[in-house]
């Protein structure tokens, strides 16, 4: 474990003399001292979305904030002569899961349009890259086709204006596949029974039963399977009215899956970070948008039908403020 002491708007690591600075913290004069050459800025992000009868709201937050937690750890023992400067959650993503199902109302999701998302990280970016930073890595564990473009797109507008690297990681498909990795122990029947999990399945819980227990409804243990054999299936089973609000088999999960789940995908995740620094272009990497946007079920039932409806609201509001000030 890392021991952190709080003075004059520092974190520093007492064993290793690793600093972690809070942006909320500093004044102008500390924020112009940072090195920009080896200051490693952290946006954590956090999708308040719907997780079914089980899980909170902010699943996909507080899975965020952990993974930054374990970011910075392993910065700390890689790179101890570095800083990490991390600033504060962003509570927004795009696209529900909720929407698998056609459904852009659910209790628990909301959900910002991916635009916005785009200008929210591309506005940072750009005061960032002003300010002469040049090392972004953005924690944002919310898995929606146009939500990780959306953030994607920011990380490439961020190289090619101001010539930094800025890493989406949970967009990286080398990422997601630490996760997956982890479920390859499974039983036949346990593989079966979770089918095609899309969300709020067996590995969420998993997770959630390892790092906060405490938010996971104990009901979960006795929670029907809902789910598809094919991916199409999946899609299929989201749609009904009664949709509890997962796919998957919650009642599967245990604690020592979501650590295996979790030691896997963020040992990967901080080796993704890692190489970044050491000079590798995180856009040379697999993306998990690229694979989504050529799956014709994911385009048909979610993508386009996703991409629609922003506009729908885009322009309702761009009406109502036309009208509001003429």
């Amino acid at each position: 474990m890392f021991v952190f002491t709080r003075r004059f708007g520092e974190l520093t690591h007492v064993r290793r003399g690793f600093v972690v600075r809070r942006i909320v913290d500093l004044n102008t004069d500390q924020i112009r001292a940072l090195d920009r050459s080896t200051t490693v800025v952290f946006l954590t992000g956090g999708m308040l979305e719907e997780h079914g009868p089980y899980l909170p709201a902010f699943t996909d937050g507080f899975l965020s904030d952990r993974l930054t937690q374990e970011l910075v750890q392993s910065l700390a023992a890689e790179k101890p002569d570095w800083t990490a400067l991390v600033f504060p959650q962003i509570p927004f993503g795009a696209s529900g899961s909720n929407e698998l199902g056609g459904k852009f109302v659910f209790p628990g999701t909301y959900a910002v349009r991916p635009s916005t998302l785009r200008a929210v990280f591309m506005d940072l970016a750009t005061e960032l890259g002003e300010q002469g930073f040049r090392w972004i890595v953005v924690v944002h564990v919310h898995g929606a086709p146009l939500h990780i473009r959306a953030i994607d797109d920011a990380s490439d507008y961020f190289h090619d204006a101001y010539g930094g690297r800025m890493v989406n990681l949970w967009g990286l498909v080398p990422v997601l596949a630490g996760w997956g990795g982890a479920l390859a122990g499974l039983t036949d029947d346990e593989k079966k029974e979770e089918g095609v999990s899309l969300h709020g399945g067996m590995d969420e819980h998993s997770l959630m039963l390892y790092l906060q227990a405490d938010l996971v409804a104990p009901a979960y243990k006795t929670a029907p399977a809902v789910t598809g054999t094919t991916l199409q299936e999946s899609f299929d089973a989201a749609k009904p009215a009664s949709w509890p609000g997962y796919l998957g088999s919650p009642r599967l999960a245990t604690a020592s899956l979501g650590q295996r789940i979790w030691e896997s995908f963020a040992a990967v995740a901080s080796e993704q970070m890692l190489r970044m620094l050491d000079g590798a272009d995180p856009a040379a990497v697999q993306r998990y948008a690229d694979l989504l946007e050529k799956n014709p079920i994911y385009q048909e039932g979610w993508i386009k039908p996703a991409a629609a409806h922003d506009e729908q609201l885009e322009a309702k509001e761009k009406e109502w403020l036309r009208k509001k000030r003429p």
